[in-house]
């Protein structure tokens, strides 16, 4: 009976093959007990406890001191880095702001500050670097004399800044056993084990997938004047991001740019064999939005600015007083009636010199063919009947694609307030600019590429009551003279008042090929009987 009480209980679960063929009870075990769980987390708790010290202490120590200051060529830069939700690299350049992108993945953010440029020595630098870097290119020695020392200090001082990182996880995780009141070795050891294990969680990942290509489809934030500089040409960013060197030469480049823009912030942007636009739209009546576009159209060197409508809001006689600020700008000023723009407001855009104002017509600007609708509906005070509105406008949207058919030549573009103008005309045509919606967006469509523009007037008067004012937003469209299709665009972000500032970089591939019509299918419903107007 006393052998019997020391056994542990057992469940019966059938009978199993024993030695020799003989059928013997299959045993599983009780459920453990609460008591058991317990003890179980009593046996735990002294691998648990120092792991998780140590992690946390690897996370804080890489967090708040990996930090070093190196020289690369003429530049003294501060290397950073720190626990992230999200794996990116981050180059800073004061005052004019930062460049930044997702290089790679992982929990670890990493940011390169330069503190210090010998702007002399890096134009002389500069100046040896501008043959092409094509095998047997004419000047391929000399960038190569140029480039090669550089590169090894950057990679020099890449190895050793990983490894400080490493070193001070380690060190961190080690550092976390001051919180136990019992230091003992093995704890200490535990500790260390925490640590070098977030390390690892920290850096593997970041080493085995970074990606300095990403900085083809960069993110800006800093000063207005200085974006284009920074953020660099769509050409280098499609054609020439290759290979280390290149990137070097290009930062260096848009960087020599930049410190020279402090004398002269304006300045005069290396052709990038693109033709660029401004795409605008909802005003609102606020001149803020003129002035961002202004700005805008002289800095990017924009062949053209496309506005995409509701330069107005309630439709009261005073409000056409505003078209006036079209006639500031140097470049044709394209323009389609949007759902807050009445009979009045057209017209005074209409009467400055550069303005174009498109309905059911066309025009040509560096090659590039546009095609404007203007909006059917006038809705202030209407808002119970915006249902009825949408439905008009998604049923012309076919008579759209038809008057984009008789065309003689193919439009490139069509430019839309509401995109269910444009609903069934995709397929019909490459690309189709639009707004009404306050924010961006794009996709594509049996080949036809839709990109929506955010609200350049940050929503107008009607937001000016509101505690956190939607952003002025406009975009900077990149078009490849040869396909006459959009090749990337830069999506900016200003918050008024103030000089809170972004670009962010989207790069379109299919721009790269020529347009082939793909219609989609048009509802039998929506067909329109001959003799019916549409567009």
């Amino acid at each position: 009976m006393d052998r019997d009480r020391r056994r542990p209980h057992r469940t019966w679960l059938g009978a199993v093959p024993g030695p020799g063929g003989r059928r013997r009870p299959r045993l599983i075990p009780r459920r453990p007990t609460r008591a058991g769980l317990a003890a179980l987390a009593r046996r735990a708790a002294p691998w648990a406890l120092p792991l998780l010290a140590g992690a946390i202490g690897a996370l804080l120590a890489v967090s708040f001191l990996a930090r070093q200051e190196v020289t690369v060529g003429p530049a003294r830069i501060r290397l950073e880095a720190r626990a992230a939700l999200t794996g990116s690299s981050r180059l800073a350049a004061p005052p004019f702001g930062s460049v930044s992108a997702r290089t790679h993945q992982g929990p670890l953010a990493f940011r390169a500050t330069v503190d210090d440029v010998d702007i002399k020595r890096l134009g002389q630098l500069l100046e040896g670097s501008q043959g092409p870097a094509v095998p047997g290119g004419p000047r391929i020695a000399e960038l190569e004399a140029t480039l090669g020392p550089l590169e090894h200090q950057a990679r020099r001082a890449a190895t050793g800044f990983v490894l400080r990182i490493a070193a001070l996880g380690l060190a961190g995780g080690l550092a976390a056993v001051m919180v136990f009141p019992s230091r003992t070795r093995r704890r200490l050891a535990r500790c260390g084990l925490g640590g070098l294990l977030a390390t690892v969680v920290l850096l593997g990942p970041a080493l085995a997938t970074y990606d300095l290509t990403a900085f083809r489809e960069p993110r800006y934030d800093g000063a207005l004047e200085y974006a284009p500089a920074l953020i660099g040409d769509v050409r280098t960013g499609l054609d020439r991001l290759r290979t280390l060197r290149e990137e070097m030469v290009r930062i260096g480049r848009n960087l020599d740019r930049a410190y020279a823009a402090l004398a002269n912030p304006v300045g005069e942007l290396d052709g990038n064999g693109t033709v660029r636009v401004l795409h605008i739209s909802d005003i609102h009546l606020n001149p803020a939005g003129f002035d961002l576009a202004d700005r805008l159209a002289d800095q990017f060197d924009v062949a053209a600015v496309v506005d995409t409508g509701d330069m107005g809001t309630w439709g009261l006689p005073q409000e056409p007083e505003v078209a006036a600020n079209v006639g500031r700008f140097e470049v044709p000023y394209l323009f389609v009636k949007g759902n807050h723009d009445d009979a009045d407001m057209v017209r005074a855009v209409a009467a400055n010199h550069n303005a174009r104002v498109l309905d059911g017509t066309g025009t040509v600007v560096s090659g590039i063919r546009f095609f404007g609708v203007a909006d059917p509906t006038f809705t202030p005070g209407k808002g119970r009947d915006v249902e009825q509105f949408e439905e008009l406008k998604e049923q012309r949207s076919v008579g759209v694609a038809d008057a984009v058919e008789r065309q003689a030549l193919r439009p490139d573009v069509l430019l839309v307030h509401d995109g269910r103008l444009a609903a069934y005309a995709r397929g019909h045509v490459a690309t189709v600019l639009e707004g009404h919606l306050h924010r961006f967006g794009t996709e594509v469509l049996n080949g036809t590429r839709t990109l929506m523009s955010g609200t350049t007037g940050a929503g107008g008067p009607d937001n000016f009551r509101a505690q956190d004012p939607p952003s002025a937003d406009a975009e900077v469209i990149y078009f490849d003279p040869a396909t006459h299709r959009p090749v990337a665009v830069d999506r900016i972000s200003v918050r008024l008042p103030g000089s809170s500032f972004s670009v962010e970089r989207l790069l379109l591939p299919e721009g790269a090929t020529a347009f082939a019509p793909d219609p989609l299918v048009v509802p039998h419903d929506l067909v329109p009987t001959p003799g019916a107007q549409g567009g």
